[in-house]
């Protein structure tokens, strides 16, 4: 083998088809993200997703059978990974069930799954889904999903604590306290911080469970 052609030891290996073909379709889902953000969803044109993605307008087509459709799979893919997220640090049994409900909690507010962008699309998405039940579908079933596992962990964090709470209330308050600072966060109306949204949290859990004031704060 000529030398000169041989792939220099830590060089990026070149991506197969099926990565490539992965790569362009997240492309096309974090460039619909942004372009909502700036633009709301009838500004979200192809031609403003396909100059945010750095590809051709026929692009679109050759992954989505529709604008609409790749519109409502980034917000699916975004709702997946911030699930996902959660999960994960719910299943993490090493850690107390009162710490996996406060990281949990904080996950909501912090990356990947919050930014400006995703705020600012997530804003418009749930205004559009009033009229367009294909959004709408999604943020419900979401909305069922994170309760769930929030429910779970304050079950288990009361046990823990030798108390009696109504987790299921307390999880639907905790979902309802998320979306409204999730408002807050996306329009700005009252300088509400990520960090300060987090502390929110906190303070629902500490009602919920019984505490005068969280001292700790969980790495």
């Amino acid at each position: 083998m000529n030398p000169n052609f041989r792939r220099r030891e830590g060089a990026p290996r070149r991506r197969s088809r099926e990565e490539n073909r992965e790569f362009r379709r997240l492309s096309l889902l974090r460039a619909a993200i942004q372009t909502v953000a700036r633009h709301d969803i009838q500004g979200a044109t192809v031609e403003r997703i396909c100059d945010a993605a750095g590809a051709s307008r026929g692009l679109i087509a050759h992954y989505f059978d529709s604008k609409e459709a790749l519109l409502l799979a980034a917000l699916e893919d975004w709702y997946r990974e911030s699930i996902a997220i959660k999960s994960a640090i719910a299943a993490d049994t090493e850690q107390p069930a009162e710490t996996r409900l406060r990281l949990v909690a904080r996950s909501s507010f912090a990356p990947p799954t919050y930014s400006w962008e995703m705020a600012a699309a997530w804003q418009a998405f749930t205004n559009a889904s009033r009229h367009h039940p294909e959004f709408a579908r999604p943020i419900r079933r979401t909305s069922r999903k994170v309760t769930t596992i929030v429910e779970a962990l304050f079950d288990e964090a009361a046990r823990d604590r030798g108390i009696a709470i109504d987790a299921k209330e307390c999880a639907l308050g905790l979902y309802i306290l998320d979306d409204g600072l999730w408002n807050s966060l996306a329009t700005g109306k009252d300088r509400l911080t990520r960090k300060s949204a987090q502390a929110l949290c906190d303070r629902h859990i500490d009602g919920c469970l019984g505490i005068a004031s969280h001292a700790g704060t969980p790495q």
